[in-house]
């Protein structure tokens, strides 16, 4: 089986063919994200012409429920959450929050493999989540689980280098002026993993996950054992275990094509 799959985010569109096991069986195009609804239409409506396949799916940012957009994200335009999807595939279709599907590629063929309960965070400008509940996605009544805004997030690390007088305004640069020893850099990057830490915490203890993943840019500059250690002393009753994704950009792609084919089948 063959799935053209889709991720759909505020920055890009990637689109490949993968196959009923998550590879890929062609490159990766990435186009950046079009302003208006019909730019993204035709980007689409172009791909289902390049490509012979038997399904489709779509990971999208947003809140997906029961393979419906529930409402227009905050970084994709207005008229978005009306696209026909039925329309541009032709063929049987899913459609997965952006989150959620990376988080099955991980599930499946990645660092969240083999276990029943785990939660997927992906570090960018802001902050996904994922969780993994008895060997299944966890959506919630109305496919919100997850939806929440974390304060660790790309735009969090860059208010608080900002309230802390670091001159650097990336993310990375954050980081390695931390690393040279930079003061209000370094205040501001543990701050950020002060609440990173809270927030697995909080998370653990809601939900006593086996695992979590960190996926997106900002899970580069994660100190993962000392996340990790710093954790299980917080919560030696329960400790879990924290490493970083390894399906990297294409996991959305990836995830979304085999819930397709599972569900195909």
């Amino acid at each position: 089986m063959s799935v053209l799959s889709f991720d759909i985010g505020g920055s890009k569109i990637a689109y490949a063919l993968v196959d009923a096991k998550g590879t890929l069986q062609t490159e990766v195009v990435t186009q950046p994200t079009p302003q208006t609804s019909d730019g993204i239409e035709q980007i689409l409506q172009n791909a289902t012409t390049q490509y012979k396949y038997d399904a489709c799916a779509l990971a999208t940012a947003g809140v997906v429920f029961k393979n419906k957009l529930q409402s227009k994200p905050n970084n994709l335009p207005k008229g978005y959450e009306n696209i026909n999807w039925s329309a541009i595939f032709k063929a049987p279709y899913i459609i997965e929050n952006d989150a959620n599907a990376a988080m099955y590629a991980e599930y499946k063929i990645g660092n969240l493999r083999g276990v029943k309960n785990g939660i997927m965070l992906t570090l960018g400008t802001d902050t996904g989540c994922g969780l993994i509940c008895d060997g299944r996605i966890l959506h919630g009544k109305c496919g919100a689980t997850g939806e929440f805004s974390f304060p660790f997030s790309g735009r969090d690390l860059k208010r608080l280098a900002a309230e802390h007088g670091a001159t650097q305004t990336d993310c990375f640069a954050i980081h390695a002026a931390a690393q040279q020893g930079d003061a209000a850099a370094r205040a501001a990057y543990y701050e950020w993993e002060e609440n990173l830490v809270a927030g697995l915490k909080l998370l653990n203890a809601l939900l006593d996950t086996e695992i979590f993943v960190l996926s997106g840019s900002l899970s580069k500059i994660v100190d993962y054992a000392k996340v990790a250690t710093t954790l299980a002393l917080l919560q030696p009753h329960n400790p879990a275990d924290v490493k970083p994704a390894i399906c990297g950009t294409d996991a959305g792609i990836i995830g979304a094509a085999l819930l397709c084919a599972e569900s195909l089948q």
